[in-house]
């Protein structure tokens, strides 16, 4: 099976996170500044609340890695829930690492840590773990695999219950302004290496398609109150909000053409 470690991801093993999420787009020069605003993001973490990333080693080889944060760190959230703690992923992308019990050791090291009163609530104890389940296409369904781990459904999150009652999460509901008419925004995420590139390329995708339309891109973590008057939708063309991905292809350029088409 193989040996399994976890550790922490501090800066003297900041590039293994890399080495995990990005691992066949290191050269990627697109893939680097996505790499760079995590950098960024990490170590500004480090200072205020310490590690929220963890990294798993087979036989030494960084293997898988899990990313997560208290809800009250990011800003961009209207008012964040006391002492819960947003697991935002678990990322296995080599298949010789999958079913070796890599990433159960993973999330096995993140609960114990939220219960025991993690560092990063700053003195709260951790209620519940929260997460939206979303999939890569790699090894099992995150869903799946989370309720292997005892998360259960509520609403669009899964959680589990550490040392507290569940609470929904407060959602921002998007108003149209006249100043987004006629414009385009995609928000990305600093935490995730994918998303910075993933925004570039649908504005990329947009200027082809209808060139006339200005994007702005949208750092979510250090332009907070821009996410949150957007609702923090990922993107929003001509003041509609597109529900389409990036892998959607087609229905992503039609729901964008009807929105530019749309009359606010």
């Amino acid at each position: 099976m193989g040996v399994i470690n976890v550790r922490d991801v501090t800066e003297s093993n900041i590039e293994d996170a890399f080495r995990v999420c990005s691992h066949n787009k290191l050269d990627d020069p697109l893939q680097r500044r996505g790499i760079e605003l995590r950098r960024r993001w990490i170590l500004n973490m480090l200072n205020e609340y310490g590690s929220c990333v963890k990294v798993a080693y087979l036989d030494g080889k960084p293997a898988a890695q899990l990313l997560f944060y208290p809800e009250k760190a990011a800003p961009f959230i209207l008012k964040p829930r006391k002492g819960v703690m947003l697991l935002r992923c678990v990322y296995n992308p080599f298949k010789e690492a999958q079913g070796k019990g890599v990433s159960t050791a993973l999330m096995k090291n993140f609960i114990e840590e939220c219960r025991a009163k993690p560092k990063s609530l700053k003195g709260d104890s951790c209620r519940f773990i929260a997460t939206e389940a979303f999939n890569t296409g790699e090894g099992i369904p995150m869903e799946k695999f989370y309720a292997s781990n005892g998360f259960v459904k509520r609403g669009e999150e899964m959680m589990l219950k550490i040392d507290g009652r569940y609470a929904s999460p407060n959602r921002l509901n998007y108003t149209l302004n006249p100043e987004d008419r006629n414009r385009a925004f995609t928000i990305y995420n600093p935490t995730c290496e994918y998303s910075f590139p993933y925004a570039t390329r649908v504005r990329e995708i947009i200027k082809v398609t209808h060139p006339e339309l200005p994007v702005k891109l949208i750092n979510q973590w250090e332009d907070p109150s821009e996410s949150m008057r957007l609702a923090n939708h990922w993107l929003i063309v001509n003041g509609v909000q597109i529900n389409s991905s990036l892998h959607d292809g087609e229905a992503l350029n039609t729901e964008i053409s009807r929105a530019v088409e749309k009359v606010p």
